[in-house]
Order: structure tokens, then sequence, then C-alpha cells
């Protein structure tokens, strides 16, 4: 593994009464994607916010670079608002107000992001012609045009169908493949056991974390989700999880 590009250690959040999750480690490397699993309730957005620097919290520290961008891909755009000036207010967003003018170097970044995330001829299209697999492309170009250098997103695949599904998370990977540390939180365990190189799977308050083949094992699939699950290779190598 690459050395840390951000890591987290004994974290611990807490809302009120409840204990979400305690004394957890965590390390993210450049050019690496990790998959954050977990069943509903176990602390994956709270996890996400903490490591963004959005969240205080209740115990534990973040070692971060300044480039960290946190991506909640559910949130929707005005239908008239089109990736290029997506990227652009994000920009905006992380500067002084006396500065907001955009600069050539700032408008390269945008085109650059659009490349990469392969939305450059849909670059000056209104949200409401997007697909939903390109609505969420959007929104991880705005976060590479502020030149993130660690990207974590929650749920980029919640309420894609299989192809967008897809789609979104070859673009992830490929990110990743250009130097980016990418982490998001992913509900399909055998896409996540595909497209990951590594997996952090938190349930019960702890989190468990290693080489997909490392921790998606039945037992502990099954005590982190409550319900029985297999898990084999199929021809090529991937593993699939299959609850009973």
């Amino acid at each position: 593994m690459n050395a840390p590009v951000l890591a987290g250690r004994g974290l611990g959040v807490r809302y009120g009464a409840r204990l979400v999750f305690d004394d957890l480690d965590i390390a993210l490397a450049d050019g690496q994607m990790t998959a954050l699993v977990g069943p509903n309730g176990a602390g994956k957005s709270s996890l996400l916010r903490v490591l963004a620097g959005t969240q205080k919290p209740n115990a534990g520290s973040v070692d971060r670079p300044e480039r960290v961008a946190l991506v909640a891909t559910s949130l929707a755009l005005p239908p008239d608002v089109t990736p290029a000036q997506l990227a652009g207010y994000v920009i905006a967003l992380r500067k002084p107000w006396w500065q907001l003018r955009t600069d050539p170097s700032e408008r390269t970044a945008v085109d650059a992001a659009l490349e990469r995330t392969g939305l450059r001829e849909r670059a000056e299209d209104a949200a409401a012609t997007l697909s939903a697999g390109e609505l969420q492309r959007a929104w991880i170009a705005a976060a590479l045009a502020a030149q993130a250098r660690v990207l974590l997103i929650d749920e980029p695949t919640t309420h894609l169908d299989l192809r967008y599904q897809l789609e979104v998370l070859r673009t992830l990977k490929t990110l990743a493949r250009t130097g980016v540390a990418v982490l998001a939180a992913i509900h399909d365990l055998t896409l996540a056991a595909r497209f990951a190189d590594s997996v952090a799977l938190l349930a019960g308050g702890a989190l468990e974390c290693g080489p997909p083949h490392q921790v998606f094992r039945s037992p502990s699939l099954s005590r982190a989700f409550g319900v029985e699950v297999t898990t084999h290779e199929d021809p090529e190598g991937y593993i699939v999880c299959t609850p009973r």
C-alpha cells in the first residue's frame, strides 16, 4: 500500500447516549479506491463527514491534506445548471469573496475535470437534460476541479440502475488510478468487491479494513448485516456476495 494521504486514528462518534463507533483507525492512500460498506445506521456517513472535517469527532483525530472533497450526490441540481457551472461554483466556494473572478487556470481545471469524468461534450448542457449517471459524474467533476487529492463520496450509486452504477464506479476507479485517493460508501457488496482495491466494513461500532477477499468472508458479513451471507468467486475472480 502507498503511504497514507489521509489517516484517522482513534475516531469515535456518539449522538447523545448512542455510541455510533469508537476507536476506529482508517488510512487512505493515493491511487487507491476504498469501498466503505456496512448496514444502515452503522455510521458510514458520519465517518465520511469526520474524515472530511465537516463534523468533529467525539474522540480521535484526522491527518488530512488541504484538498479533501466530500460529495453527497443525492443533492439535486437546479434544472438549468450545467456541469461547467457546478464545477466553477465549487471552486468559488474555496476562495475569498474578493477573488471570485474566474482566472484562466481555474477554467483549465474545470475543463480537465470534465474531461476526466467523460463530460466534456455535456459541459454546457442543463442538468435537466443529463442522465442520472451524468449528474453523479458532474458532482465528481466539481470535486476534481477544486483539485481534490482525496475524494470522499457518499452513496454514489444510490437510485441508479445497473448501467449507471457501473458507469459511476468505473469513473471512480479510473480517477483512483490517476492518483486520487477515493473512499466511496457503497451498498452493493458485489460491486464494491469488484471495483475497490480495499474494503472498510463498518458494523457494530467497529471497522475491519483490508482487501475484498480478506474482509468479505461469510461469517464477517453475516454478523455485520444480521442475515446469512454466502460468498464465492465467479470465473473471472470477482467475489459475489449473496444473502440467504
